[in-house]
């Protein structure tokens, strides 16, 4: 069953000028109404045709409480069946329909009445509210910074409506898109409660998910909100581009936005001139999927992912940095430190892969507060390193030319002194090396190998002042072709701090008259320490 709003008796005009509110509203009534004929219970799912034109819309339309009604423009998702909102709040009101939704029309504002402050509202309600969606629309809403309690304007509003969909959509707005668990927002900062001028939307708070979002452009206005923001979801798939139309006034650098407790998020996305991709605040962060490309930041300093405060677990992050200009100093995961120096950050890591290769030191790969508290979790660097059970251990084997008359650095590792604490600092290290050193190549004369164990302990008391190393080490076994040409006495093993780095280094005892052959160590290293605040992170070598 279709309806064409230019048909008698509705005869929308669509010429731009003409206030075509009472037509449309004229047309959805009569589809909210249409039965079978003879029995009246039998509604019919009807689509309400919108031929192509400028259809001046001075109040919002009620589309609420619907089943089954679809909105469909002309054409393709540009400039084709164009609504004019100038409502002073919603254009398309949605809220407690159910398999219902739009597709082919681009919403834009105008002054003329009172500019429309949000494109489309879908929300729960005691009558319903699942099972809609949005295709193939163009949005562009105006910069309208106070608007909705300061979250401006909003292209597409979701509270509470659960299997939804959002396909091949571009939404500009200075808030593109919010997903809520519950009307009221105010915990995201902003004084704003999501209303409908003709339905009152379902108390409390409740599931937010089920949410399908492909192929779709969220472009924010300036540095004024996020272009994503989700509050206590779940089950959310996106896959497109996020990025904003300028970045010249505001502040915030914030793409998406987590707040209260999120758990399977599917996003895999290019975000452009944000500088932070993501910020998780208020609560838990649980099985989460993100595959993130990050170009064209503005302050691209700025962390990518911050997640203070926070509970983290099962989290799979991909980040790729493809400008060189933007991967220095610049953490993948951050933690901000506690207000008190002496205190370690409340946030925790566990169960996890996080993997960023555009980032040489892993000592930006995660703050060293956040390490602290992480359990179980691969770090897929350049330098990969894992920590379990207390321990970082570093993944990767080290084949390292030896020199044979001074030490040569194997590992090394961020200090976890906290500076900023002036009586907090104690605690120890101790370094496990686990390694094979071999004298002499493939085509030698004569082939030496020793395959040893060292642990290397340092106490640290409160004021940083640290005790001299002890070092044990352990030669296994070791084998060699011809004593007389190459043969590996011993192994000395340090470990010495500078710089707020501290640096584990291998010198042979060598012997024998193949002087000119070439030593090579190759093995892995594994980091225990305790102490407040931080833990040290494995560095490469580079």
């Amino acid at each position: 069953m279709s309806v064409n709003v230019k048909d008698s008796p509705f005869l929308a005009i669509g010429d731009g000028s003409t206030d075509d509110r009472a037509a449309f509203q004229r047309a959805i009534d009569y589809a909210k109404n249409l039965t079978l004929a003879g029995n009246s219970a039998v509604r019919y799912r009807t689509t309400i045709y919108v031929p192509a034109g400028y259809y001046y819309i001075s109040g919002p339309l009620d589309l609420t409480n619907t089943n089954g009604i679809w909105m469909i423009g002309d054409g393709g998702a540009y400039l084709n069946t164009i609504i004019i909102g100038s409502t002073g709040g919603v254009i398309f009101d949605f809220s407690g329909s159910s398999l219902s939704g739009c597709e082919n029309f681009s919403f834009i504002t105008s002054d003329r009445n009172s500019r429309s402050t949000t494109a489309t509202l879908f929300a729960l309600t005691n009558n319903g509210g699942l099972n809609c969606g949005i295709r193939n629309c163009y949005f562009e809403m105006n910069d309208t910074p106070s608007a909705n309690g300061g979250f401006g304007s909003i292209g597409i509003l979701n509270v509470r409506s659960e299997e939804f969909y959002i396909h091949d959509c571009t939404v500009r707005a200075n808030s593109p898109l919010i997903l809520s668990h519950r009307s009221s927002l105010s915990i995201s900062g902003a004084n704003f409660t999501a209303t409908s001028p003709f339905q009152t939307l379902a108390a409390g708070v409740g599931s937010m998910g089920n949410v399908s979002i492909n192929g779709t452009s969220l472009q924010a206005y300036q540095k004024r909100q996020p272009a994503l923001v989700l509050v206590a979801t779940n089950s959310v798939n996106f896959h497109g581009y996020i990025g904003r139309v300028s970045a010249t006034q505001g502040d915030n650098e914030t793409a998406i936005l987590c707040i209260n407790y999120t758990t399977n998020l599917r996003i895999q996305s290019t975000i452009e001139s944000f500088s932070r991709a993501l910020q998780v605040r208020d609560g838990g962060f649980e099985g989460n999927d993100l595959d993130l490309v990050l170009s064209n930041s503005t302050n691209p300093t700025t962390e990518v992912a911050d997640v203070t405060g926070c509970l983290i677990k099962g989290l799979n992050l991909r980040v790729s940095l493809p400008n060189i200009s933007e991967r220095d100093n610049r953490y993948i995961l951050y933690q901000a430190p506690s207000a008190d120096p002496n205190q370690p950050a409340p946030g925790y890591l566990w169960n996890s892969n996080v993997s960023c290769y555009d980032i040489i030191s892993n000592a930006f790969i995660i703050t060293p507060n956040l390490l602290h508290k992480t359990v179980n979790t691969v770090f897929n660097t350049f330098q990969p390193f894992e920590k379990r059970g207390g321990r970082a251990r570093q993944l990767t084997n080290n084949r390292i030319i030896l020199n044979r008359d001074n030490p040569t650095t194997v590992f090394r590792f961020s200090q976890a002194d906290n500076f900023a604490s002036t009586n907090g600092r104690g605690g120890f290290y101790r370094v496990w090396i686990d390694g094979i050193i071999q004298a002499g190549g493939y085509g030698s004369g004569g082939l030496a190998v020793m395959s040893f164990q060292a642990q290397l302990v340092i106490s640290q008391n409160n004021i940083g002042q640290k005790d001299l190393p002890s070092a044990f080490v352990i030669i296994l076994d070791k084998s060699l072709t011809d004593p007389t040409y190459l043969d590996i006495q011993a192994v000395i093993v340090n470990l010495t701090f500078s710089n707020n780095i501290g640096s584990v280094t291998i010198m042979p005892r060598i012997s024998g008259r193949g002087n000119t052959e070439t030593v090579n160590y190759d093995g892995f290293a594994e980091l225990q320490s305790d102490f407040l605040v931080n833990d040290p992170i494995p560095l490469s070598l580079s």
